[in-house]
């Protein structure tokens, strides 16, 4: 076994793909916590959508799919943040605008151009053995970032999550941090269609946060548990498909799944 690891840690997207995931375990699924808190669940599956056009979009111009879909589904996260804070639409509302309308945009495109339907939905797939010393470098800044916010801001965001209407009362600029939230979300499910495709976001972002949050006494024990149960899913899902030659992407997904089901079973054993 150690000697299989030698070998495999020997080669270098091996190496890329181990650190990678074990980054984004860590810091992206720290956004679960901002996705489940704020009710945003179905965000991450309209931003999946976007990410489609934006694929779509970027083949037809000739420039590469996957950055198409990085630079529209963090536009949309933007815009979205925006015109959340607008009373009159709510969150399902202005969830469920984008993703019809990225989805009917998408397959227009993809008629009036002529590119293959198949090498779009080639996102929804993800490789992360594909990934580059570039993207690595990429994807340590990102969550040295997000770690960075989560420090910073730390007591303003967990009123935020808390109460919006008391944060507002004590000058916090709510509008602001929310849209500063929607972003960090956007860059985050953008960079995690890089590693393991549209289908399999949650493994990193949603679960994580979730499972983490029926345990979490606090803001900062959520977070802990998040980050936690996110490295614990892509380290697992890495090994899993080394030692027994399965895709990466859903065995770590598989892992992310079994530790939800876990804290689910424990949470009713405790009661």
């Amino acid at each position: 076994m150690i000697e299989r690891l030698a070998l495999a840690f020997s080669i270098p997207v091996i190496r890329y793909a181990f650190f990678g995931m074990l980054v984004a375990g860590g810091t992206l699924s720290l956004l679960g916590v901002i996705i489940v808190s704020l009710h945003l669940t179905a965000i991450r599956f309209t931003l999946m959508h976007v990410g489609l056009l934006g694929a779509a979009a970027g083949l037809s111009l000739g420039y590469s799919p996957t950055l198409g879909a990085f630079i529209l589904v963090i536009g949309t996260s933007v815009v979205m943040g925006r015109l959340g804070k607008e009373k009159s639409l709510s969150a399902s509302s202005v969830s469920g605008l984008f993703m019809t309308g990225s989805l009917a945009g998408a397959f227009l495109l993809l008629a009036a151009t002529g590119v293959p339907a198949m090498n779009v939905f080639d996102i929804f797939a993800g490789n992360i053995l594909l990934m580059t010393k570039g993207d690595l470098i990429f994807i340590i800044v990102l969550g040295i970032g997000i770690l960075g916010v989560f420090w910073v801001a730390y007591r303003e965001l967990q009123l935020v999550l808390l109460d919006k209407d008391l944060a507002r009362s004590l000058g916090l600029p709510v509008d602001a941090i929310v849209t500063g939230m929607f972003l960090l979300l956007g860059i985050g499910v953008a960079t995690a269609l890089r590693l393991v495709g549209a289908l399999l976001v949650d493994a990193i972002i949603l679960l994580p946060g979730i499972a983490a949050l029926r345990f979490a006494r606090n803001f900062g024990m959520a977070l802990f548990l998040s980050a936690l149960f996110g490295v614990l899913a892509c380290t697992g899902g890495f090994f899993l498909s080394l030692f027994f030659n399965l895709p990466l992407g859903a065995s770590a997904a598989m892992v992310s799944t079994l530790i939800l089901a876990m804290s689910v079973l424990m949470k009713r054993t405790i009661h």
